[in-house]
């Protein structure tokens, strides 16, 4: 009995573990691509086109003419001159970063600045875990 007892609770756990990391990745993938659509349409770009619209924004200079009005094509040329101003910028910014994510500009220790980013990953992650909890049992109570 006691050994029947124990295969069900290690199986009931690996089943909790299982949905809580389908739970944490879905909820993953909403924060950066925002909600999943329901009716199969995917508003996601994928990996290769991505690398294509990127390698075609950093070699083309010259706006294509698709029927659109000459003050359009105008306004588009300006926002991709923006665009070019801004990735130049990040880049620049970027090179001049001791770790990614933690700028070195500002006073404040180094140490603080990790245990910020640890504190609000903890947050992170307890408020899934807790959006989890929650989500299984509406769905087994409703």
């Amino acid at each position: 009995m006691k050994g029947a007892f124990k295969w069900i609770l290690l199986g009931g756990v690996l089943v909790f573990i299982a949905l809580y990391g389908i739970e944490m990745s879905s909820s993953g993938i909403e924060r950066i691509y925002g909600p999943i659509e329901k009716n199969n349409s995917s508003s996601v770009i994928s990996e290769d086109d991505r690398y294509n619209l990127a390698a075609s924004d950093e070699n083309s200079t010259t706006v294509k003419s698709s029927g659109l009005s000459t003050e359009a094509d105008r306004k588009i040329a300006e926002l991709e001159k923006e665009l070019k101003e801004v990735r130049k910028i990040a880049e620049q910014n970027a090179r001049h970063e001791r770790l990614p994510g933690i700028t070195s500009d500002s006073g404040e220790p180094t140490v603080n600045k990790v245990a910020d980013g640890t504190a609000g990953l903890l947050q992170s992650v307890s408020n899934s875990g807790i959006r989890f909890i929650a989500s299984l049992f509406g769905s087994v109570t409703g």
